[in-house]
């Protein structure tokens, strides 16, 4: 029978051992209401939309924007934290020594604003700046490259609804 030394067999041993250890698998789950949103990350955009899991290796705040056809831009920041298997030497041990495989899924919910109908007033406020500006794109263009040709006419009173 063959007989090997002890360092060697030892080696061997920590080596299965080592190959054989555990994984950790970090992920941030961001979901919206409504699904589908797309998704910046630290000014990063993402392929995938909401829901999606974003693998991480560090914690930390991270800045997400999240954008939605008839929905406000939602801007927040995510804290994502480090559990206790990140601290050395649990880290050292999670990661080689841990026979399977640990998960940190960190879940960050948000809600989208729809957008709102539009009052009266904001309607009639919107209609006299449209008007100030045709009147002063009418005056570059008489003007040509030398730019207005007389100075734009003031602003119309704020009582004053044009008939159209």
């Amino acid at each position: 029978m063959l007989r090997l030394p002890a360092a060697f067999t030892l080696s061997a041993v920590a080596a299965v051992v080592v190959a054989a250890g555990g994984c950790v698998e970090r992920k941030m789950m961001i979901r919206s209401d409504p699904p589908g949103a797309v998704i910046t990350l630290d000014g990063e955009r993402l392929p995938d939309r909401t829901p999606a899991e974003v693998p991480f290796d560090f914690g930390g705040t991270r800045g997400i924007t999240l954008s939605a056809p008839g929905y406000r831009l939602c801007e927040a920041t995510a804290e994502v934290e480090d559990p206790w298997f990140t601290y050395f030497p649990l880290d050292v041990f999670a990661q080689f020594l841990w026979p399977g495989t640990i998960e940190d899924v960190q879940t960050f919910d948000f809600a989208l604003e729809r957008y709102g109908s539009a009052s009266p007033e904001m309607k009639d406020a919107a209609k006299r700046k449209l008007d100030e500006l045709k009147r002063r794109a009418e005056s570059f263009r008489a003007g040509g490259s030398e730019g207005p040709r007389e100075p734009p006419p003031p602003p119309p009173p704020a009582e004053y609804a044009p008939d159209k």
